[in-house]
């Protein structure tokens, strides 16, 4: 399993950080309105739609590129010995 990259490591920092940010703005948001409304009774709790976008998923393989490069090295190596035995043992 390939460790994580300063890359990634960065992203997800980035993404705990927005989050929380929303969190804590959620929440100090939804504080003051029950301050200014209370309510009688409350029945239950609705959550607000998440204001979070859909954001595409980006993989990044660019350390997978150096092991096919290795497997095609050997893969072609031994068919190149395959094929001078062929002639050798004929």
């Amino acid at each position: 399993m390939p460790k994580k990259t300063r890359k990634m490591k960065q992203r997800s920092a980035m993404r705990r950080s927005v989050s929380v940010a929303q969190e804590t703005q959620v929440a100090e948001e939804e504080e003051q309105v029950a301050a200014e409304t209370k309510p009688v009774m409350t029945t239950r709790n609705v959550l607000p739609p998440s204001n979070r976008g859909m954001t595409p998923a980006t993989y990044d393989y660019s350390h997978i590129y150096g092991d096919l490069r290795r497997i095609a090295m050997f893969a072609a190596f031994f068919f190149i010995v395959l094929i001078a035995l062929s002639f050798v043992i004929k």
